[in-house]
């Protein structure tokens, strides 16, 4: 656990502002802080505060801080996060697309999705890319396997099919 907060810039500037305002002697006061602690953090003879006195302090600057205030709770996520991998970088944009739509599907319509690429396609293998999942590389070789125009035409509306999906995913959220 970090029981350290960093005093970088903006703080030194809100702990400026706010000694003007109020004055030292006042701000150490109404924060329980010692005066020389405030004073070399002004004068950049200290890079950190203990957490206990960021506590004090941090009310009494918050007005003078710039920026929005930390959000407490990430909204929620609907399908996984970015994958960072050498394969996926070099997959073409639709490709990632594919993936894309396809990770937040549920299984059943994933199924459906994997069905239809493969119809359109004919005969087909899986790829074998190590990023990616076993059902991933049975629509991506399918995918592959389509002639380009019916494949933009599949692509576009499984985007379609998971917009709707989405839209109501996120009405059940919120």
């Amino acid at each position: 656990m970090n029981t350290k907060k960093n005093i970088n810039d903006e703080i030194r500037n809100a702990l400026e502002s706010c000694a003007a305002a109020l004055s030292l002697p006042e701000l150490s006061r109404e924060t329980g802080v010692r005066l020389n602690l405030l004073n070399r953090a002004i004068a950049r003879s200290t890079r950190d505060a203990k957490k206990e006195t960021w506590d004090k302090i941090y009310p009494v600057l918050k007005p003078y801080l710039l920026g929005p205030e930390p959000e407490e709770e990430l909204p929620p996520r609907i399908g996984p996060a970015y994958r960072r991998h050498k394969e996926l970088v070099d997959m073409f944009s639709d490709q990632k697309v594919l993936l894309d739509v396809f990770c937040v599907l549920d299984s059943k319509e994933q199924t459906e999705a994997i069905k239809t690429f493969e119809e359109a396609a004919g005969s087909c293998e899986p790829t074998a890319f190590t990023a990616l999942t076993a059902d991933e590389n049975r629509i991506m070789g399918a995918y592959l396997a389509t002639p380009e125009e019916k494949r933009d035409e599949l692509l576009l509306e499984l985007v379609e099919k998971t917009t709707v999906s989405l839209q109501e995913k996120r009405k059940e959220l919120f």
